[in-house]
């Protein structure tokens, strides 16, 4: 969101964000909050700075224990009719119906084998998400039970907000046939949770937690009473938890009231899980606006284009790098492949990807190494087997200690050249350079790439390395970054694209080197259009989901919001899901309990009463490992 946003919610909800010391500068809207009557409630850990200023702080156990407060208010909320109904049905997936039998959603073509999925051509799926018919042959359509007619109806995924008109139910069983003459049990998802969350009563989820119980109780009606009264609700979710064991279940969770509460697509409410500030990905690309930031990224670097007056189209693109997860480097550029007890090898990292052995890492504006997961084991078992490591950077850092070349850039206030950046917490497009010369022997972040590329023109013979970065070297960045002005959507708008003059000059209404990125609500609102324009989210039902049934979810009883214990820094069994519910229905793969096997303890799915967990002790416990250590994100230094 944008932080200038955050005045306008009347319950701010902080887990694991320590928006004080963490975000210093946009820290004052909290005050704008205070001010305008709004309440702070603090879910931590620790007592840390924004418990300070809350109305009241919900002191919780490390490892992640908040998911059970988030299912116990969850589960309050439902139990005492604590949500909005029309929301319910329009915009989630709550009244989409589950198969018990094999906990997938119900398709028409289980009940007829000839069911074509509807033509949405014409609609805000194809016209506007750019929908390709392979897409829409593999998303299908859905069934939801009409309580007018008391049968099953279908459902397209533009059915949403006031398209869908089908008054279908969130609560009760039934019995549909299939194709196949069998008779199977089908149910919306919204009675699966509430007959799922009775695990987490108050009692229980205090146990789990150590959350008081008069607070979790005090957390759901003030989320609900806010809502009644029509002012809007935020959750805000760390990053040090965005990046931890269980995050997906995590963020999954904290959208649970939200969804309830219809607290989505309005100023002042939604979820926010916060991690980095500048994006590149702000600099859309779309079929009708070109091809974004990749104007500048996605060059082809065998035909650099050597004319400043040409736009950039795909024609000019290739795309010459891939992404790759730290996790596998980190793991010894191994996939998580692990020999299980019945002597099956299984790899749980997908059957399609294989890591490429690293031979240099050269990366800059990040504490890369010192903010690696599993750092010893890079240093001792991964750095031998590599090349060399280059680390690009404005100061000296844990990960310079480990690195052969370090090369010093400037700092923003040190530019030399122009640069343009836009942030996920305000609206503003900022281009600039610095206003000091260089306190040091140091060159912008660009004109290193640029002096490398010079070099291997030389050496190779081939001016290709060179002209990639011509309008670096020749301290014309302005015509990238025009380049990338013409082709996004969040800069160009009917009347053309925004030009970097203009926007030097200050002709877009706002300070020399600024402009508001053209999002469609000033403060941007995630969602707006999905809400007020009745379009599809970005799902393959067009709808918020808090249910998943892809195979690999049902398989490691994920399909449910669930809470598991954490794969480390538990005194209980690690990684044990806490549930009797007869939904979740996970695969241990004969998994020992006792295994202390790192790689066994992270895949390992075993479902237990909290009855059950809070008897066992994990198995380090039992060797002596008496305390763990956990450390909250504080400014300059790693994350937890």
């Amino acid at each position: 969101m944008d932080f200038n946003d955050l005045r306008f919610s009347k319950l701010v909800i902080q887990i694991g964000k320590n928006l004080i010391e963490n975000k210093r500068p946009e820290s004052h809207w909290l005050n704008e909050v205070m001010e305008r009557g709004g309440k702070l409630v603090d879910i931590a850990p620790e007592y840390n700075a924004p418990a300070t200023k809350a109305d009241y702080w919900i002191s919780v156990r490390p490892g992640l224990s908040d998911i059970a407060v988030l299912l116990g208010v969850t589960k309050l909320m439902i139990d005492n009719g604590w949500y909005v109904e029309d929301f319910c049905r329009r915009f989630t997936d709550f009244p989409l119906l589950v198969r018990t039998d094999t906990l997938r959603r119900l398709r028409p073509q289980d009940i007829d084998p000839n069911y074509r999925p509807r033509d949405l051509k014409g609609g805000p799926s194809y016209t506007i998400q750019a929908l390709t018919d392979e897409q829409r042959e593999r998303i299908g359509d859905f069934c939801v039970w009409n309580s007018e007619t008391n049968k099953v109806a279908y459902i397209a995924r533009d059915d949403v907000g006031k398209h869908m008109t089908v008054p279908a139910a969130l609560f009760g069983t039934y019995q549909v046939r299939l194709a196949d003459g069998k008779q199977v049990e089908v149910m919306p998802i919204l009675e699966m949770y509430k007959r799922h969350l009775k695990d987490y009563d108050l009692k229980t989820v205090e146990e789990i937690s150590g959350a008081p119980a008069h607070l979790v109780e005090r957390l759901a009606r003030d989320i609900w009473e806010t809502t009644q009264a029509g002012h809007p609700v935020s959750i805000h979710i760390g990053e040090g938890i965005n990046h931890y064991f269980h995050a997906t279940l995590h963020n999954r969770a904290s959208y649970l009231p939200l969804l309830l509460t219809g607290n989505i697509g309005k100023h002042g409410a939604g979820g926010y899980a916060w991690a980095g500030n500048y994006k590149g990905a702000l600099f859309q690309a779309s079929p009708w606006s070109g091809p974004g930031v990749g104007s500048y990224v996605a060059e082809d670097p065998f035909h650099p284009v050597l004319d400043e007056n040409i736009r950039i189209t795909k024609k000019h693109l290739r795309k010459t790098a891939d992404v790759e997860d730290p996790s596998y480097w980190a793991n010894g550029e191994r996939t998580l492949t692990v020999d299980l007890p019945n002597g099956d090898r299984k790899c749980f990292t997908g059957k399609t990807h294989l890591p490429t052995p690293t031979k240099m890492i050269w990366y800059n504006n990040a504490n890369f190494i010192n903010q690696a997961k599993w750092v010893y084991n890079l240093i001792v078992n991964v750095f031998p087997k590599m090349d060399m490591i280059v680390d690009q950077q404005i100061e000296w850092t844990g990960s310079a200690e480990y690195s052969d070349v370090v090369l010093p850039v400037n700092s923003w206030v040190e530019f030399e050249d122009w640069e343009m950046a836009a942030a996920c917490s305000n609206p503003f497009l900022q281009i600039w350079k610095g206003g000091i010369a260089p306190v040091h022997d140091s060159i912008d972040d660009a004109a290193v790439f640029a002096g490398v590329g010079r070099a291997l023109a030389k050496k190779l013979n081939d001016r290709r390395f060179a002209d990639y970065w011509k309008y670096v070297t020749e301290k014309k960045s302005r015509v990238y970054i025009q380049r990338v002005l013409d082709n996004s959507t969040t800069t160009r708008g009917v009347d053309g694209p925004y030009q970097f003059d203009k926007i030097i000059k200050g002709e877009y209404g706002g300070e020399p080197g600024q402009a508001l990125m053209l999002h469609r609500t000033y403060p941007r609102v995630p969602f707006w259009e999905q809400i007020h324009d009745s379009i599809p989210f970005y799902t393959d039902s067009g709808r918020l989901h808090s249910y998943c049934d892809l195979p690999e979810a049902i398989e490691y009883g994920e399909n449910l919001i669930v809470y598991r214990e954490a794969v480390e820094a538990t005194p209980y069994l690690p990684n044990v899901i806490v549930s009797t519910s007869p939904f979740v229905r996970p695969v241990d793969y004969g998994i020992p309990l006792d295994t202390t096997d790192p790689d066994l303890r992270q895949v390992r799915n075993i479902k237990l009463p909290w009855s059950k967990v809070r008897e066992t002790t994990n198995p380090l416990w039992k060797k002596g490992y008496q305390f763990y250590c956990s450390t909250p994100k504080s400014r300059h230094t790693t994350h937890s």
